[in-house]
Formats: C-alpha cells, sequence, structure tokens
C-alpha cells in the first residue's frame, strides 16, 4: 500500500489526541492498475466503544461507515483503509482486530505509547480468515 506522509501524520495525531483510548477512521484514496493501493486522505471516525472499553477496541457504527461511503464517493475515492491506534500496545493485530476485520480493507494500526505515536503498520485479512498478512507500506511525498 501506498500512502502520502500526509495520511501518516493525519493517523499518528489522531491517534496522539485520542490517547489513553482507542483512535480510528479511514483511508481515502484510489486502486490502482497494478493491484496496489494509494491512501490519499484520511476521514475519522467516532470510537462508539463506551467508557473504558474505549482503551483496547474500538467499533465504527455502520452509519459512520456508511457516511464514510459516501464521503469517498464524492470526492472520487474508495475506502481503502481502516486505521486505529494501540494505546501502550504493540502495532500488531489483536485477535479482536481479527474477529471484527472485514475482508478486502487494509488495516493500518499506529502504536500510541504514552500518548506519543510510534510505529505504523499495514495488514490484510487472509482469504480465509486464519490472521492478517503484514502488507508493505510505501510512504510517498
Amino acid at each position: 500500500m501506498e500512502v502520502t506522509s500526509l495520511v501518516i501524520r493525519e493517523i499518528k495525531e489522531h491517534g496522539a489526541r485520542a490517547y489513553p483510548f482507542e483512535a480510528c477512521g479511514f483511508v481515502l484514496g484510489h486502486f490502482k492498475n497494478s493491484g496496489l493501493v494509494r491512501g490519499e486522505k484520511t476521514l475519522e471516525a467516532i470510537n462508539s466503544r463506551q467508557g473504558e472499553k474505549r482503551r483496547r477496541r474500538f467499533n465504527i457504527e455502520a452509519e459512520e461507515f456508511l457516511a464514510a461511503e459516501r464521503a469517498a464517493q464524492s470526492q472520487g475515492l474508495d475506502i481503502l483503509a481502516i486505521y486505529h491506534s494501540h494505546p501502550d500496545h504493540p502495532a500488531l493485530p489483536s485477535a479482536n482486530d481479527l474477529e471484527k476485520a472485514l475482508p478486502f480493507y487494509r488495516y493500518l494500526i499506529v502504536k500510541v505509547e504514552n500518548g506519543q505515536a510510534k510505529e505504523l503498520s499495514c495488514w490484510l485479512l487472509a482469504n480465509d480468515r486464519s490472521g492478517f498478512l503484514k502488507q508493505e507500506l510505501t510512504i510517498l511525498p
């Protein structure tokens, strides 16, 4: 997956602002003929988990997902990825992430340690839903 440096910065900033809770949102962009995707914009979402559950889980309501699809289409873009933060945990998919994952989308996870955004990783759900496949993340200017 290719993403602009602006996308990376916005994801990290959102994760840091939401700390100690999980942030979540969408990466919008274009499919390329080569099979790659190019993320060009972010769209923040509301983590609808309640109370302390937001520290280790995120949820995006169906209505908000639909609104994001409409917003992307109005700009001639597609939803390519769903991002979220892992407060004080590695940027690796959790068992809960696997359980809730949708096929087709990439998943970007940013580690936020003590309020500071750190590394970011990219994942794709395996066809058999047995786990995630790590994806190369190319950062463009």
